[in-house]
């Protein structure tokens, strides 16, 4: 169960580890300053949320690995987010799509997962 446990929290703080990143990139590209202040905003609380997935996901594991390991010392095939995230950010509109299809299945995710035994 652990084992299932600790993929499963990678999975969740994966897509936000790659969205984050993604949105990152962006940072001074925006069409302006405020959108472009915003869309940086945004990736910061998704690798806020990473944090606190990989410290969970490090607690569950206990194998001595902190976040840090947990979030970087992966190879690529190890990643467990969905294909949406790490799409190139190609232009802005198609950004904004990304985005809201993301935050959109995230909401909705996030209600459900309430519903959870797990009380952590």
């Amino acid at each position: 169960m652990t084992k299932h446990l600790f993929k499963y929290i990678l999975g969740i703080a994966d897509n936000s580890l790659i969205l984050g990143q993604r949105l990152g990139e962006l940072c001074g590209h925006g069409p302006n300053l405020e959108t472009d202040i915003a869309c940086t905003n945004i990736s910061l609380d998704l690798l806020g949320q990473v944090r606190s997935y990989f410290q969970y996901a490090s607690k569950i594991i206990g194998d001595g690995r902190d976040e840090d390991d947990i979030a970087m010392m992966r190879k690529e095939r190890e990643y467990l987010n969905v294909l949406l995230v790490e799409q190139p950010n190609t232009d802005f509109a198609y950004v904004m799509a990304r985005q809201f299809l993301f935050d959109v299945y995230h909401f909705l995710f996030l209600q459900e997962l309430q519903k959870s035994k797990d009380l952590t």
